[in-house]
């Protein structure tokens, strides 16, 4: 279940990894911070972006040079559906924000499972 990188791991690399894990985590935090803001939610939120997405990637990611997070487009896109629907910051934006992630990774989960995306042999 977890990615087939898992095997290479030893002390050496673990030391690494954490190591990049944590620079990664210190420049990530803030920027996680500002995209929650700019999506109409509130700073915590930012922080739950910034962090969750990056352990899962971690650990059940194809790849280890992958670095996952959210971005400015995503936070703009949120903004632009949610706004017309809630008030931003409100209880109903927040339940609405946290309902299209929820659906949005549910696509991404069936895009993967099925494999629906890259190449076909």
């Amino acid at each position: 279940m977890l990615g087939s990188w898992v095997t290479d791991v030893n002390e050496l690399t673990l030391r690494a990894d954490l190591s990049a894990g944590l620079l990664g985590a210190l420049l990530v935090l803030p920027q996680g911070v500002a995209f929650a803001m700019l999506a109409g939610l509130p700073a915590e939120y930012g922080l739950y972006s910034a962090s969750v997405p990056g352990i899962v990637a971690a650990l059940f990611g194809s790849s280890r040079h992958v670095m996952s997070g959210p971005t400015n487009a995503n936070s703009l896109a949120l903004f632009a559906v949610l706004t017309p629907l809630a008030a931003a910051g409100s209880p109903a934006y927040i339940q609405l924000a946290l309902a299209v992630t929820v659906l949005v990774g549910i696509m991404q989960w069936l895009v993967g499972v099925l494999r629906l995306a890259g190449p076909r042999c």
